[in-house]
């Protein structure tokens, strides 16, 4: 009995004693059994930067201009001679015949009123038709016209060149044309100073006029 009984007082004895060194050193001791455990610090993942990905530009095609299509010009109608009956005696009035360089026409007139108007070529670049007031010197019916006859440079002979009425010494006419597309007449001066006509009108003209007529050519 005395024994146990002193083992027990041991006992409380050695828990008096941790009891005081609990109260002394604090629940935190390292060694304190009793202490809560100190939470070991977990480390915070740092996030990982995961690139964007840089939008890829789309190719936008460049429109291609359509081309506006250019007008095509209309070919101007060619109008056929029609020259009309010419008058008789009855029918009073000065006849001549009126040239007109800018339109390139020549107009039959008596008196003020024109009969007809025929289209004609005339004297081109350097070789212009005459302007001012004029007489019909001469008539050929049907000649030969030479190069060499009024010197120019370019060289031709034509034959059967109808009804020519000169209206100056230097060589100037009115005649047929037969070497010029009919898309000259009335367009496109192309003669070397004479006033040059097609068939129906050469024949007209010279059943209209006569020596003497008045040519004025403006």
């Amino acid at each position: 009995m005395l024994r146990i009984g002193g083992a027990v007082a041991l006992v409380v004895v050695a828990l008096a004693g941790a009891a005081f060194s609990l109260r002394t050193l604090g629940p935190a001791a390292g060694w304190n059994v009793f202490a809560a455990p100190t939470a070991t610090a977990t480390a915070t993942p740092t996030a990982t930067f995961t690139a964007t990905p840089t939008a890829t530009s789309t190719f936008t095609p460049t429109a291609t201009a359509t081309p506006t299509p250019l007008p095509t010009a209309t070919p101007m109608p060619i109008v056929r001679p029609a020259p009309p009956p010419i008058p008789g005696p009855e029918v009073t009035g000065e006849r001549w015949v009126d040239v007109d360089i800018d339109r390139q026409t020549a107009t039959a007139m008596i008196g003020d009123r024109a009969l007809y108007t025929a289209l004609v070529t005339t004297g081109k670049d350097g070789w212009e038709t005459p302007r001012g007031t004029f007489k019909i010197l001469f008539r050929i019916p049907d000649e030969t016209m030479t190069s060499e006859s009024i010197g120019a440079d370019d060289y031709y002979v034509l034959d059967h060149v109808l009804y020519t009425q000169y209206f100056t010494s230097q060589g100037h006419a009115l005649h047929l044309n037969y070497w010029r597309d009919e898309s000259y007449f009335g367009r496109t001066r192309s003669s070397h100073g004479c006033v040059g006509m097609r068939m129906a009108d050469a024949e007209f003209f010279w059943n209209f006029a006569t020596f003497g007529t008045r040519v004025t050519i403006h």
